[in-house]
């Protein structure tokens, strides 16, 4: 093609015919310019490409990490769902004197750790660091997904702090009044009714508002899953 051109100028310039080279150069440069814009058209159509099939990839890892964050979520939440409302029976018995056979069940809801739920965050931290959040073509939905993973910062914090601050405390005076943790009886744990302390540590050891944080993560999940599957 080039060698085609090449000579048709050369053919013109022999001739000496300045207004038809011209003619002939303006044509090329236009052909030079119709070539440029279509391979900037293929260039944009291949990034356009890979970009959706890379946004597509992130979104369906988002959905799988958040489905996994949603059952995890859970089952924490179900775990103090039952301490929290155990929580007042278990003091009423304490506090009353009253032997109760559920005493014992009760009393383990409350001093047995419930480990914070980490959320799994490889996506979004890879999205974020590779400056891949403009993939996501919907200015909603990538606002709600940096939403919600900022949330899990706070909740993550929060979490560290009642667990610390609570159940460390609880185990920390109990290891103090019931001689044996690993074998204990009705008759110990009634015993406890004189320790205000520990008590007053069950009493706030943050049960309610970590099962209401969690619901409020699992129902966050839930939107942004549902969200995401109705955008792919």
């Amino acid at each position: 093609m080039i060698k085609f051109f090449r000579r048709i100028r050369q053919k013109i310039l022999s001739e000496n015919k300045f207004s038809k080279y011209l003619i002939y150069a303006i044509g090329e440069i236009v052909l030079v310019v119709i070539g440029i814009l279509i391979a900037v058209q293929v260039n944009d159509l291949k990034k356009t490409n890979i970009e959706n099939e890379l946004e597509q990839n992130y979104l369906m890892n988002l959905i799988i990490e958040l489905k996994q964050d949603s059952i995890g979520l859970t089952k924490n939440y179900k775990k103090l769902e039952i301490q929290a409302r155990t929580k007042d029976l278990f003091l009423d018995i304490i506090r009353g004197g009253t032997k109760s056979d559920s005493v014992i069940e009760f009393f383990e809801y409350q001093w047995r750790p419930i480990q914070p739920y980490i959320p799994t965050k490889a996506t979004f931290t890879e999205m974020s660091s590779s400056s891949h959040l403009r993939i996501i073509k919907n200015d909603l939905l990538r606002e709600e997904i940096i939403k919600l993973y900022n949330s899990y910062d706070a909740f993550e914090k929060e979490e560290a702090l009642l667990v610390q601050t609570s159940t460390q405390n609880i185990i920390n005076r109990l290891s103090q009044t019931i001689p044996d943790m690993s074998n204990y009886d009705t008759n110990d744990i009634m015993s406890l009714k004189s320790d205000t302390y520990l008590l007053n540590s069950i009493q706030l050891n943050g049960a309610y508002t970590r099962r209401d944080n969690y619901k409020v993560m699992i129902d966050n999940c839930t939107d942004l899953i549902k969200n995401i599957e109705e955008y792919r």
